[in-house]
């Protein structure tokens, strides 16, 4: 859901920037950069998604302004990457979607909280959740972790995002339930879909290229 402009005051999209300006300095002042940069899997996987999700996020279906939907990968570039390199990343995805669009650049900071920091932290509670508490196990992993926790991710967003139109737009909940949730499993499916059938892509043909994910933890021995 790519949010214009006009559903909302300039307070509003100011909040949302400042906002989502300090998770992006929090994100960069505390990724993993050592770890990326001395494994060159990782870096291919992450240059090669970098150019892939562009294409999924200009393929778009919606008739409101607000009322589109598209894959967003938030959960994948959580687990391939971790929270800080996956925001960073997915920012700037977004930023290059919105250029070559023409869409307002104010705008980015509340759809990147909305599209991208909201499922990804979520992903991120619940990946630390499931390596706390659950056992290690590769199915787990992929099942819980990506399919699951992807769609877990979707519902978490809209929910965020139907929340913030009720609220700041001038959109009622009728024509929020008829444009945006009743189409919603579709999109929640999709993504949980492509998310675990990527990340165990990734997991099978390329472990090392996944930063949350350990061959020694959840395939040695098991």
């Amino acid at each position: 859901m790519n949010l214009p402009a006009q559903l909302f005051t300039n307070d509003v999209l100011l909040l949302s920037t400042y906002i989502f300006v300090f998770l992006l300095y929090l994100a960069m002042r505390h990724a993993p950069w050592r770890s990326l940069i001395a494994n060159n899997s990782m870096k291919n996987a992450l240059i090669g998604l970098m150019f892939c999700t562009p294409v999924f996020w200009h393929l778009n279906a919606g008739i409101h302004p607000g009322f589109n939907f598209h894959l967003i990968g938030a959960t994948l570039f959580l687990l391939m990457f971790g929270w800080q390199i996956g925001l960073m990343a997915l920012s700037v995805v977004m930023l290059t979607t919105w250029l070559y669009s023409g869409l307002e650049l104010v705008t980015l900071g509340i759809n990147g909280l909305l599209m991208i920091a909201v499922p990804m932290l979520l992903s991120q509670g619940l990946l630390r959740f499931s390596q706390r508490y659950l056992p290690k196990n590769f199915f787990l992993f992929v099942l819980l972790n990506g399919f699951f926790c992807a769609a877990l991710a979707s519902i978490f967003m809209m929910s965020a995002t139907t929340l913030i139109l009720l609220i700041f737009s001038h959109y009622t909940w009728p024509q929020i339930q008829y444009h945006y949730l009743i189409p919603a499993p579709i999109l929640i499916f999709a993504e949980a879909f492509a998310t675990g059938a990527v990340i165990t892509a990734f997991t099978v043909a390329q472990p090392e290229s996944v930063m949350n994910f350990s061959v020694d933890d959840y395939l040695t021995g098991k």
